[in-house]
């Protein structure tokens, strides 16, 4: 037969997995944490039927394959199967008359509106899910949002079929560890983004050895099996597809939420190095580093107010609510994230990490801290951020750190002359919404963003913009009253403003108004005054 066909349900799922394999147990598959989220996950999704391609050549365990398990004892097979997921009901022999081209009982079309994505199983004795890229869950009125997404072809039988997501696997453990699988899902999206080629697992773990970690001979270190990587060797496997890696500490909420949201919105998943401990015994229990992909997030619904701490640090970003209610902080969009999504290799695609104060403060650190993100592995389970590495395309040499901090200048003295003013009671603090833009991304939410609300975007088309910018867009109350373009490809000392946009409201008549003040505004930092000029001249 040349395939399966089952209706979903946990057992049948189960036995997908476990089904003829020589290295798998039912029990083994039973306990792992992959199983109970992927029924989760599918049941989110509604996943109704599965069909399981048998015989299925994957590049990347292909690859795997030749480099090590090729040479074992054992006779692992070269090949996988690979199980596709659909939110229809159909039988076998629906799809059959589909495949020889007689769809009598289920429409092409429909078979492909269906497709919810698919699992490579690996057949190997523990770490079985290969690739695997499913259809997210839904941005449930836009509160989720997953930017680095990309489509996947998909050829079942000759049936042209797609699905829209990250390429997501477990962590091998013998050719790859935690930091590999998830520089793998990174490469996935910036090789669509930046057009460099996608390694398989193994060559990252290759190149990543060409820099062996300094304690090589406490640890005992060695390329295969692979026990994890260090952020120098992560680094130079970024370097290895003409990325350059940039390194940012997450040591706050607010600094992990405001960088990651800022590359992000740019489509660029970035890699988020932590610390995980558990609370299950009911004492603190340190369980090790580890690193997944982030590859979206959930934005609050209402306003929040953050105190904006320095990017490299500072005070936690969660504030008590007294704080939030008082208005005295840089508002900026980023802050309202209370979930992260990740690929973790330890538990599935697109897994909920929350923001949420820990049971006692973090004591494995020299700095405590009582904010982690709880995980998806058990909900006494935290991750305390340490670091975000970024793969970044040559050209983007212009920080977010840059751009942020003299915002927030601006920010301050806005507030000032706002205060002042008789718009003190009429007029909600702006709120700044920073991120990384291409060009064409750029023009194209303005066709779909500005034309809705009634602006007139002809201006923003036609203007001439270099490839990458940072987008800053100043809302009040919900509504756009200004938007600057600053260059991420130039230099640091000069003026990098390309492109400012008023809506007439009020916040862009202040910039104007403060054009006036040159004590103040000769104190501003040089892309604060270059906003300033331009809505003075």
């Amino acid at each position: 037969m040349h395939f399966d066909l089952w209706q979903y349900n946990s057992e049948n799922f189960l036995r997908c997995l476990v089904d003829d394999s020589k290295f798998t147990t039912l029990e083994t598959v039973q306990g792992k944490r992959h199983r109970n989220y992927l029924e989760q996950y599918f049941d989110e999704i509604n996943a109704q039927t599965i069909v399981v391609e048998h015989a299925y050549v994957d590049r990347d365990y292909l690859q795997d394959y030749a480099a090590y398990y090729d040479r074992c004892f054992s006779d692992y097979s070269r090949r996988t199967k690979r199980l596709h997921f659909f939110d229809k009901k159909f039988g076998h022999e629906d799809l059959q008359k589909l495949v020889v081209n007689n769809p009598d009982n289920l429409l092409d079309a429909d078979l492909k509106a269906a497709y919810l994505g698919f699992i490579v199983v690996r057949p190997l004795p523990m770490t079985i899910i290969g690739r695997t890229c499913l259809k997210t869950y839904g941005s449930d009125s836009g509160r989720r949002v997953f930017p680095s997404l990309r489509g996947y072809p998909v050829n079942l039988f000759g049936i042209e079929l797609e699905v829209i997501s990250l390429a997501y696997q477990e962590q091998d453990t013998v050719v790859a560890a935690c930091a590999t699988s998830a520089l793998w899902t990174c490469f996935h999206g910036t090789g669509k983004l930046f057009q460099h080629s996608i390694p398989a697992p193994v060559e990252i773990t290759d190149w990543a050895n060409e820099v062996m970690p300094e304690n090589l001979l406490s640890t005992g270190a060695r390329a295969f099996p692979n026990s994890g990587l260090s952020a120098k060797q992560m680094a130079h496997a970024i370097k290895q597809v003409d990325l350059d890696p940039f390194a940012v500490r997450a040591s706050s909420s607010y600094s992990l939420n405001s960088v990651a949201y800022a590359y992000l919105r740019g489509k660029i998943p970035s890699l988020l190095a932590c610390h995980i401990t558990s609370y299950d015994s009911g004492q603190e229990k340190y369980i090790g580093a580890h690193a997944v992909a982030i590859t979206g997030f959930s934005l609050r619904g209402e306003d929040s107010v953050v105190a904006a701490s320095a990017i490299l640090g500072g005070e936690d970003g969660l504030l008590e609510e007294g704080d939030a209610q008082a208005g005295n902080g840089f508002r900026l969009r980023a802050a309202k994230i209370d979930k992260l999504y990740v690929h973790d290799d330890q538990i599935g695609p697109f897994a909920r990490m929350e923001w949420s104060r820990m049971p006692t403060p973090y004591q494995m650190q020299l700095e405590q801290t009582s904010i982690g993100l709880k995980t998806s592995w058990s909900p006494l389970t935290f991750a305390v951020p340490d670091f975000i590495l970024l793969p970044l395309y040559h050209k983007i040499r212009i920080p977010f750190a840059l751009i942020h901090n003299a915002m927030k200048a601006l920010d301050f003295a806005l507030e000032t002359i706002r205060s002042r003013s008789e718009l003190t009671n009429l007029l909600e603090r702006a709120e700044w919404d920073i991120y990384l833009t291409s060009v064409n991304d750029y023009k194209t939410s303005v066709r779909n963003e500005y034309v809705i609300i009634g602006m007139d975007p002809e201006e923003c088309l036609y203007a001439d913009l270099p490839r990458f910018m940072w987008r800053v867009i100043l809302r009040s109350a919900g509504e756009v009253h200004a938007e600057l373009l600053y260059d991420a490809t130039g230099i640091a000392q000069q003026n990098l403003l390309v492109h400012s946009y008023s809506t007439g409201r009020e916040y862009a008549q202040l910039l104007s108004l403060m054009g006036r003040h040159a004590d103040t505004v000769k104190y501003l930092p040089l892309q604060a005054r270059a906003a300033v000029e331009a809505f003075s001249a």
